[in-house]
């Protein structure tokens, strides 16, 4: 009941711009959750809010921000950029719950990891896995978020399907179109 209860008062909010209040708590979440090379300036983060098939939003309880969750509309699928759940409430199962909701106003949800490489990574990927989604065998990089910068080798995860070697093809050709700003 009391799950329940968490539920019905959790509060999405979609940011549109730097005044929202709260884009600078979502910001300190980023900044704190994302390395260096996984992530866009504030300049830059700021401009894309303008894009049509960005979204960046939060999800909410009492006036707390619980998450962030910032996403792309790529051709047919949503591709899941960055996701993150407040630090001092990891654990408590609001990332399942935000990842659920995601999961069913969304199709065609694609998504990046790090590289299995310590206890982190796997639990990362143990948590998508537990949602049905699926590593793509494909060598992938990350789109730079800026032109110049170099890739970042990446694993790519989809929800229930895996990509054959022609759809991969296409989505990072999309990708690599939306993402890369000047």
């Amino acid at each position: 009941m009391i799950q329940l209860l968490a539920i019905l008062i959790m509060r999405i909010i979609y940011l549109k711009n730097k005044n929202d209040l709260f884009f600078n708590s979502a910001w300190e979440l980023y900044i704190e959750s994302f390395p260096l090379e996984e992530r866009r300036t504030l300049d830059e983060q700021i401009k894309l809010l303008d894009e049509k098939d960005y979204k960046m939003l939060c999800y909410i309880e009492n006036d707390i921000l619980l998450s962030i969750v910032f996403y792309w509309k790529i051709s047919s699928y949503t591709y899941l950029e960055h996701f993150a759940v407040n630090s001092n409430l990891r654990g408590m199962s609001y990332g399942s719950k935000i990842l659920e909701e995601f999961i069913k106003d969304n199709k065609n949800i694609v998504l990046e990891i790090e590289e299995i490489s310590d206890e982190i990574s796997e639990k990362r990927l143990k948590f998508y896995k537990k949602f049905e989604f699926q590593l793509n065998e494909h060598e992938h990089y990350q789109v730079p978020f800026r032109k110049g910068e170099k890739e970042l080798k990446l694993l790519l995860m989809t929800h229930k399907k895996v990509l054959k070697k022609d759809e991969y093809k296409d989505l990072y050709m999309k990708m690599k179109e939306s993402l890369t700003q000047a």
